[in-house]
């Protein structure tokens, strides 16, 4: 039965990618990564070494996935200051994994929820905002390419 039911949330998580904009990818990521977080949280505390380093691998391929995202080019300064916060967490998720202490996973989640708190909470207009610049630079990149 658990087999049937990892295999139904993979495919409805692939389906919902598919169908996602940038915006619900983001969120989705921020809450498989605070899932992640929370379920290893539960195998440091069941002693499941091997589910532990699992979960915290994905919870780390997840905040790469999210550095590898910024901006740069755009926000400078937001994308160097996100990167470093992710990066941090990298760090503090390493740190647990090797000591088995979940504080510095409650850090790391005391850090993040908000994040994902407030992008959740963007308005329907703002997010629309950035689908439209997001267009406008893909335009530009492809002009240029095709120049």
């Amino acid at each position: 039965m658990r087999k049937n039911l990892k295999a139904y949330k993979s495919v409805d998580i692939e389906s919902n990618l598919a169908t996602a904009d940038p915006h619900q990818v983001i969120s989705m990521m921020y809450n498989g990564l605070l899932e992640s977080i929370a379920q290893a949280k539960g195998a440091i505390e069941r002693k499941e070494l091997a589910n532990k380093s699992t979960l915290l691998s994905k919870a780390i391929n997840i905040l790469q996935a999210l550095q590898n995202s910024l901006d740069f080019d755009s926000q400078p300064e937001i994308s160097s200051n996100f990167d470093g916060l992710y990066g941090y967490c990298i760090d503090r998720i390493n740190d647990a994994s090797v000591s088995l202490d979940v504080s510095a996973l409650n850090e790391v989640v005391e850090l993040l929820a908000p994040l994902r708190d407030a992008w959740v909470q963007i308005p329907e207009n703002e997010k629309q905002q950035g689908l439209d610049l997001l267009k406008q630079k893909e335009q530009a990149q492809t002009n240029a390419v095709g120049a």
